[in-house]
């Protein structure tokens, strides 16, 4: 079975971060028994400053380069090989960090690159991104390294240097091929935005974008490595999160308010999803909460 790391897995000595850590590579702490391949339960940016290694992020191969960053989202397999002396930033958050800890529901929606690390998981940095993301990446460092950090400037920071690389990221993969799958696959966000509390049939977008539904499937998987399908479950999901960490709302109230008629169909789907029951996934999150 491949295992599935926490950040807590990589925290150094000294803490046990559960949501948010900023490290440098070379410091990070690793579990005793670590084995490759494993699977990761958070998002992971690692900025690449020096050394040599390959690394295979699902059915990707990627020569680490100097000044290059590479990001993967949570479930995908990777292993590292020829390891030489790698050195660098590495950033490491959860889901749950941005529900927690960012007022704009729609933040993390709109950080696209992150979806397409199914596709590209990577990319090279030139001079000027270097000088616009450094001293973003030094203020994460210097608030994280406070005993009173705060969380919500943490997530602010972290959202403005993501915003940085989405910028990058789009400009480095503009080809015409690309470039009409992104179009397609923003307006089928934007679609489920609007819909997802009414609407999970895939036919219904595939008829709102003038395409079948077997097309939109194929490019969805393209750019995000997700069936269209999945990404409206995922997002009625991150509602129910969000629900039930920033509302009062009863938890039918809740299964009502995004389209479930049936209450145990909605807590059996969420427990399939999340391994937890929606009330013990309230009771968890409130818990943590009140350790920010």
């Amino acid at each position: 079975m491949i295992p599935i790391y926490d950040i807590e897995d990589f925290s150094p000595c000294y803490t046990k971060e559960r949501h948010f850590l900023i490290a440098p590579f070379e410091q990070l702490n690793r579990p005793p028994v670590f084995i490759w391949p494993h699977k990761h339960s958070f998002y992971e940016i690692l900025w690449i400053r020096n050394g040599k290694s390959k690394h295979f992020i699902d059915h990707h191969e990627l020569n680490l380069s100097t000044d290059s960053i590479y990001f993967m989202a949570p479930g995908q397999m990777h292993r590292f090989e020829k390891y030489e002396d790698v050195k660098g930033d590495i950033i490491m958050f959860t889901e749950e960090f941005f529900i927690l800890n960012f007022t704009n529901m729609e933040a993390q929606q709109k950080l696209s690159f992150l979806d397409s690390s199914y596709t590209k998981p990577n990319l090279k940095l030139d001079e000027q991104t270097k000088k616009s993301l450094e001293p973003i990446l030094q203020l994460l460092y210097d608030e994280f390294s406070r005993d009173d950090h705060s969380n919500l400037s943490l997530s602010s920071l972290l959202y403005v240097f993501l915003n940085n690389i989405q910028r990058v990221y789009f400009t480095q993969n503009t080809n015409e091929c690309l470039s009409k799958h992104i179009v397609l696959y923003n307006k089928f966000k934007k679609l489920v935005e609007a819909n997802y509390k009414k609407q999970e049939s895939l036919a219904f977008y595939a008829e709102q974008l003038y395409i079948t539904s077997h097309h939109l499937n194929e490019i969805v998987k393209k750019v995000s490595g997700k069936t269209a399908g999945e990404l409206i479950r995922s997002r009625i999901l991150l509602e129910a999160k969000r629900l039930l960490v920033h509302s009062h709302m009863p938890i039918g109230q809740i299964a009502d308010e995004l389209g479930f008629k049936d209450f145990s169909y909605f807590s059996r789907q969420f427990k399939k999803h999340n391994k937890i029951s929606p009330d013990q996934y309230r009771n968890q999150i409130l818990r943590i909460a009140a350790q920010f």
